[in-house]
């Protein structure tokens, strides 16, 4: 049977890979130690989805970038079907559905030294998203080193090639949210994501200050 990482077991238990390591500590996944090394059998995973509290199936990537377009005021090409159940599911406010909008890219973390995070976050390929883009909504948080960002699936490989990104690193600072090219919903040239997106990101931290921001950025809308 495969085993997984720390990396690998965040990206599929959509947490971050500090999240991971302290289940492991407090007995919350079971783990074994190989070397510096903490390896997770996929069993251990699926135990741990069991017993999360139900939060409803994550809608489509295609539902839940409409529910984010209306939110950030855009006019998304939908059917009069899909525009009335993207904004009935709106109308439950975004901190009400921000698990449920998971679905809209995978999260991936990489090691990447602070010095290449300017690069990163001026690269056309990528959306500045969560932490960086607190500046572009003036957003009141202070963050620490760090990067975040969309990026289209297609463009991943060589992103991760081109700025030396390590996606097995025991202390992961950047998380690019991988999205899908046949749902990629950001403009040509687009530098940081909109406020409803930026928003849900925030919402997603493990951070309460994170959080706090979140809800203060999505209740603007």
């Amino acid at each position: 049977m495969s085993v997984l990482g720390v990396a690998e077991a965040a990206a599929e238990l959509r947490v971050s890979p500090r999240r991971v390591r302290q289940m492991l500590a407090d007995g919350g996944l079971a783990g074994e130690r190989v070397g510096r090394v903490w390896v997770i059998e996929p069993e251990q995973l699926r135990r741990v989805e069991r017993h999360r509290p139900a939060v409803g199936r994550p809608w489509s990537p295609v539902s839940a970038w409409a529910v984010l377009a209306l939110a950030g005021g855009e006019d998304p090409d939908l059917s009069p079907v899909e525009r009335s159940r993207a904004r009935k599911r709106l109308a439950q406010g975004l901190e009400g559905v921000v698990g449920r909008l998971a679905s809209r890219a995978d999260r991936r973390w990489f090691y990447a030294h602070p010095g290449v995070f300017d690069r990163l976050a001026d690269d056309p390929e990528v959306v500045r998203a969560g932490i960086s883009a607190v500046a572009d909504h003036e957003v009141d948080l202070v963050v620490g080193d760090g990067f975040e960002g969309y990026v289209s699936a297609s463009n991943l490989d060589e992103l991760v090639e081109r700025f030396g990104l390590d996606g097995q690193a025991v202390r992961p600072n950047v998380l690019l949210r991988v999205v899908d090219d046949a749902v990629w919903p950001f403009q040509l040239g687009q530098a940081s994501a909109g406020r409803a997106v930026v928003a849900v990101d925030l919402l997603e931290s493990e951070e309460p200050r994170s959080r706090r921001a979140g809800a203060d950025l999505a209740d603007l809308g």
